[in-house]
């Protein structure tokens, strides 16, 4: 069940890459804050049941404080 959820996961965050144009290395290289970024980890929050720190690390926003900061303004 857990390898499901997170194949899901993984699913979407190479859909938003997909979506643009991005590679992970090409994500990397974006200011944290970047509105695709948010995009991302709003995503993750809402669709899947993954742990803070998961979805902070694939969606490039750093930390899980720093992406509850992202999320929240």
């Amino acid at each position: 069940m857990r390898n499901r959820i997170e194949q899901k996961a993984k699913g979407l965050v190479l859909e938003e890459l997909r979506h643009h144009g991005w590679t992970g290395q090409d994500m990397e290289k974006q200011r944290k804050p970047r509105a695709a970024r948010v995009r991302m980890a709003t995503r993750l929050r809402c669709e899947t049941v993954m742990a803070w720190d998961w979805s902070a690390e694939r969606s490039r926003l750093g930390c899980r404080h720093t992406m509850a900061s992202c999320l929240k303004g």
